[in-house]
């Protein structure tokens, strides 16, 4: 029974990691210059690895705060993604079309110390 039970949470989790994985439609865009989107890239990168961290590591937190970090974490790749994709044109400014999820972890972001 609790093996059953394991599976099934693995198999629900490695759903919602699908979708999670994908953008929601974009409704918001963000003007980026290259200097910023390599300090941005930077800060979010920082960011997952550290929740990764406390989701890996702290025995203290509870699984719903551990799914809410991790798909914060997905859509932090998301945007990651979208940056990366822009950058690879070359220009010196871009714009970045992002869901609602995405504006709103990149509103996270810049709130937290403004590192973006």
């Amino acid at each position: 029974m609790r093996e059953t039970y394991i599976k099934n949470m693995e198999f629900l989790i490695s759903e919602l990691h699908k979708e999670w994985n994908k953008s929601k439609g974009d409704s918001n865009q963000i003007k980026v210059s290259l200097n910023k989107a390599h300090k941005l890239r930077s800060k979010i990168s920082e960011h997952i690895v550290k929740q990764q961290k406390i989701i890996n590591e702290d025995s203290n937190i509870d699984f719903e705060e551990s799914m809410k970090m991790s798909k914060e974490n997905f859509v932090m790749l998301r945007l990651i993604k979208k940056i990366n994709r822009n950058m690879k044109k070359g220009e010196e400014e871009f714009c970045v079309n992002l869901d609602t999820e995405e504006y709103n972890v990149y509103l996270k972001l810049l709130e937290s110390k403004e590192g973006a």
